[in-house]
């Protein structure tokens, strides 16, 4: 865990969607079909290997620390939330686990 600082935007934002989407232990095809249309395989792929051993507290902080080290505005915050969001919501299934989870999100990276 270290090389996420050195993430370019979209790699992080590819981060946050894929964070979103497996945040309720279930990865949706839906989910899947939308980061699929947003991302690039090798942006995914990348991710995924850098992040899929990693605990909920090791994921958590990498938001806190990525967000943190690049400044964004409230605006930046914003989008990037309703991106996830629009994961949370691609299966038709916004249950109380995501919310919390979004919620949690919400509150660290305005921090």
């Amino acid at each position: 865990m270290g090389n996420y600082i050195n993430w370019t935007e979209e790699e992080f934002k590819a981060y946050l969607c894929i964070y979103a989407a497996e945040s309720n232990f279930e990865y949706h095809i839906d989910e899947k079909k939308l980061i699929e249309s947003k991302f690039s395989p090798e942006t995914i792929n990348k991710i995924k290997e850098e992040t899929d051993d990693l605990n909920d507290y090791q994921r958590s902080h990498i938001i806190v620390e990525y967000v943190r080290s690049k400044d964004y505005s409230q605006e930046q915050i914003e989008e990037m939330l309703a991106e996830m969001k629009e994961v949370y919501l691609s299966d038709g299934n916004f249950d109380k686990y995501e919310q919390s989870i979004y919620n949690m999100l919400k509150k660290i990276m305005k921090t």
